[in-house]
């Protein structure tokens, strides 16, 4: 049973049991209801509106926390006003499902960028080339011939599908590939003043990722 993993604030990603095409989206959990197995969210926005679900239509949850991924189903049971908001209120179906450690929300793929580095006066060096691997919403490693050390700044183009960041990112790791690698170095830093909206199209990102990488591994 892991109903105890819903807490107040965590993010949720919710997504119509119907389908596996789209991408869900991303909502923050309000309340889960003491004694039941009921939890309040708030509704998803997009566009700068709200996006109205069908009550009685059965939802999949998934829960990320921080070496974890859960996944819930649940039913869309009615639109209930906190504080004067109108929040959605679910009644899981189960008490929920944990799906595998950090690779939840980090996904070993690769992804080739550009990126420059920032100088404390506020100069930046000339566009270099990177491979991007081991992906989460909060940072990276990435492989590059271009020399850094711990504490550098970085200003990295991601190209995610549809959807292209600037990224800011600090370098926390460095190491020397052996020779004969194709690139010189690995670096590991974490993603700085990033927005929460871009976190999410990260997350977005990887879960489309994922689903697609499952429907490949289905039996036919």
């Amino acid at each position: 049973m892991f109903i105890e993993q819903l807490k107040s604030g965590s993010k949720v990603q919710i997504q119509r049991l119907s389908s596996d095409t789209d991408d869900g989206y991303m909502c923050k959990i309000e309340v889960m209801l003491p004694n039941t197995r009921e939890v309040l969210i708030y509704p998803p926005i997009e566009n700068g509106r709200l996006v109205r679900l069908r009550t009685g239509e059965k939802f999949v949850l998934r829960l990320m926390s921080d070496n974890s991924s859960f996944r819930y189903t649940a039913t869309l049971v009615a639109y209930t006003e906190v504080d004067g908001f109108d929040v959605l209120r679910f009644k899981l179906e189960d008490g929920g499902e944990k799906i595998q450690r950090r690779s939840a929300y980090r996904f070993a793929y690769t992804l080739n960028v550009s990126f420059s580095v920032v100088y404390s006066s506020g100069e930046q060096s000339e566009r270099e080339e990177g491979l991007i691997i081991d992906l989460s919403a909060g940072g990276a490693k990435m492989y590059s011939d271009k020399k850094m050390t711990i504490g550098h700044l970085l200003n990295i183009d991601l190209q995610l599908g549809d959807n292209f960041l600037v990224a800011f990112a600090d370098v926390r790791t460095v190491m020397d590939l052996p020779r004969g690698s194709r690139y010189k170095y690995q670096y590991g830093f974490r993603f700085t003043m990033m927005p929460q909206v871009d976190q999410e199209v990260i997350i977005r990102y990887m879960y489309k990722l994922q689903r697609e990488e499952l429907k490949k591994a289905r039996p036919r």
